[in-house]
């Protein structure tokens, strides 16, 4: 649940362009708590985050091109806007803040899952190992977040970003669910296909959306119009965007319509028929957001339902797989 909540605040903070409203990590202008006004703040503080950013991206940089990632090294020393300093905002930097606290508060209670879980590892090895895994993604994920303000909000880094956070909610999912009874009661031949190609499609959509973002950014520090017309210019990965919504929701309208009179199937319909409503409700804030220019409760409600559709799909793949095909 808690990575669940962390998917709506990076929204947020995605939206309201909170990425930086902290420029230093873990704490937000060096303090535990964000200050309340720029008086609070030294009078060349963007120039002391700024050589801070500064120091971090070279050793990042020194980094990459050790470990023989040379384009990347070089992508990053030739961005200018990277270097780019940040006025302080306190509505930003406390809609980061709360990003940070909850992200903080998910990590004490994925320690606390392994530190549970410990005690049943003879009893059950592969559910601590689940929660495990999912404890060192949620880790990993929060380390990579310090790179992600280092970088200045990066292409690629957010996409990585994200991406991660769902590979640590479905090894949580593994250790919840294992060795429960499956709600789903039968499986009908062709099915599980059937599961892996809306997974996939989710997956997908979800990925090329955080790409279709991280342009839109670009198009905004080269002070385009974002408008209907000039959308057009985010190429094939928006065209992609915009087509797997379509193509998931039949997918799943398939799945849903083959079941629909088996009275044992009830319970994991109602899931099938959740993430329907997930992706509707994608289909129709996508068009707002290019008919309207990109409203951020619209482009909140995008991303959330995104999250929740793939999110959704997982549980429903978990539950299916521990059933057999007749």
């Amino acid at each position: 649940m808690g990575i669940i909540v962390l998917f709506f605040l990076g929204g947020l903070v995605r939206v309201t362009g909170s990425g930086m409203g902290c420029p230093d990590w873990p704490k937000c202008f060096g303090k535990l708590v964000p200050p309340s006004s720029e008086a609070d703040l030294p009078e060349n503080y963007k120039e002391i985050y700024l050589e801070k950013r500064k120091s971090k991206v070279e050793k990042l940089i020194q980094f990459l091109e050790r470990i023989g990632m040379h384009k990347r090294a070089e992508d990053i020393s030739n961005t200018t806007w990277l270097f780019e300093p940040h006025a302080f905002s306190a509505s930003k930097a406390y809609t980061e803040y709360i990003n940070r606290l909850w992200g903080a508060i998910t990590g004490l209670f994925a320690i606390g899952t392994v530190v549970f879980g410990a005690g049943l590892i003879r009893q059950d090895f592969w559910k601590f190992g689940y929660a495990f895994l999912g404890f060192f993604f949620t880790g990993y994920n929060g380390w990579l977040g310090s790179l992600v303000v280092d970088t200045n909000l990066f292409g690629g880094m957010v996409t990585i970003h994200f991406v991660l956070a769902f590979l640590a909610l479905f090894f949580f999912m593994l250790a919840y669910t294992r060795r429960r009874e499956s709600i789903a009661s039968t499986g009908a031949k062709g099915r599980k296909a059937l599961i892996i190609a809306a997974l996939l499609l989710a997956f997908f959509q979800l990925i090329s959306g955080t790409l279709v973002r991280e342009s839109v950014d670009l198009m905004n520090r080269m002070d385009y119009t974002l408008s209907e017309s000039t959308m057009s210019l985010l190429g094939s990965k928006f065209a992609l965007h915009r087509i797997l919504a379509p193509v998931l929701a039949m997918v799943l309208l398939v799945i849903w319509y083959r079941d629909r009179n088996r009275r044992n199937r009830t319970s994991i319909q109602k899931y099938y028929l959740a993430v329907l409503a997930f992706v509707a409700i994608q289909i129709i804030t996508g068009t707002l957001n290019i008919r309207w220019s990109l409203p951020s409760w619209s482009q909140l409600i995008h991303i959330v339902t995104g999250s929740l559709t793939l999110t959704g799909l997982i549980y429903i793949a978990i539950q299916e797989f521990k059933v057999k095909e007749n």
